[in-house]
């Protein structure tokens, strides 16, 4: 009996191995990306890039399907939460969102109103030490892992209501913002009523009035067509809308040596093309913009100093929402 059962045994495990496809099939692993952007957006271009990218590096042993469009998530917290479930593997998510999440203050750093100049800094913050410690804090946390940042560009506002020349302009205007205390306290700063919608009803929002106008980057303006139902748009440049890429720990940890290697070197490929699509998208999109009729406003040093002066207290009094520390940090390592 016991020698039915063992040959019987080895007689399955020879019809497997033999299966056309069953042990090739068995050495790749898949890998399930969602995000929220369209198919024309930087977003979605960055994931294409890193899908050929990485299938290529790993030999077809990892095949990426990405979905994008909100076809799994309405929101990027939605996506977060999915990839601490491995539902999808990784996701991108602004670091207001990992802020909420891992309930990890110092990722709200970046929001703070002119404390980045630009890129450059954003970048050297992101990749440098202190992104590289708050991406163990975060795989700690809720076992996802941080995989560095890209700007979606700089926070603009919008309105129907008139043109954006000075703070004054806003007073009173119902204008939503991201779930982050500092992107509303700068709302608050220049005189309107921050309001929190979600992003996949925002569109209707601005169409039926729940909200005046916005905050929110250039290029998604025109991505998500807001230009349809926002009149006047001021280029204050706020603070960078940051999106950090993430992917499920244990996913990871999972992956051969040679898995990993191609994800590995996919990563720093990934990030400088997404950087470079989203920095040609904005300028790009900031002609749209004009081109479809949407009144912009940009200011001389002179003029965008009426917004740096009327938030210069939040880095001050609001220090607490992110914390002395990495305030002070991030000022000691950009010089400043």
């Amino acid at each position: 009996m016991k020698r039915t059962v063992f040959f019987s045994f080895l007689a399955l495990a020879f019809m497997v191995a033999t299966t056309p496809g069953v042990a090739a099939a068995a050495d790749v692993v898949e890998l399930k990306i969602s995000h929220i952007a369209t198919e024309v957006d930087p977003i979605h271009m960055g994931w294409s890039f890193f899908k050929k990218t990485v299938e290529e590096k790993s030999g077809g042993k990892i095949k990426v399907s990405i979905f994008p469009n909100k076809v799994l998530s309405n929101s990027n917290n939605e996506d977060v939460e999915k990839v601490q479930q491995n539902i999808v593997q990784m996701t991108s998510a602004p670091t207001s969102s990992l802020a909420a999440i891992g309930n990890i203050k110092e990722y709200k750093a970046f929001d703070y109103a002119y404390l980045l100049a630009n890129n450059e800094e954003t970048y050297k913050v992101i990749d440098g030490p202190i992104g590289q410690e708050l991406s163990a804090v975060l795989e700690k946390k809720v076992g996802v892992k941080a995989l560095g940042g890209y700007n979606l560009g700089w926070l603009v506002i919008s309105t129907n209501k008139a043109p954006i020349k000075t703070p004054a302009d806003l007073k009173g205007q119902k204008i939503r913002t991201m779930s982050s205390d500092l992107q509303m306290e700068i709302i608050r700063a220049f005189g309107g009523n921050p309001v929190i919608v979600n992003y996949g009803e925002l569109f209707t929002a601005c169409q039926q009035g729940t909200v005046d106008g916005m905050m929110t980057s250039t290029g998604l303006y025109v991505s998500d067509r807001f230009y349809e139902v926002q009149k006047y748009m001021g280029a204050v440049n706020a603070a960078p809308l940051l999106h950090v890429p993430l992917v499920n720990a244990k996913w990871y940890k999972a992956l051969t040596a040679e898995q990993k290697k191609a994800f590995d070197e996919s990563i720093p490929l990934y990030l400088a093309a997404v950087r470079q699509y989203e920095d040609e998208y904005e300028k790009a999109a900031l002609a749209e913009l004009k081109k479809r009729g949407m009144q912009v406003t940009e200011y001389t040093p002179e003029e965008k100093k009426a917004f740096v002066d009327a938030a210069a207290y939040i880095l001050k009094d609001k220090a607490d929402i992110a914390g002395q520390e990495i305030i002070d940090r991030i000022k000691k390592q950009l010089g400043k």
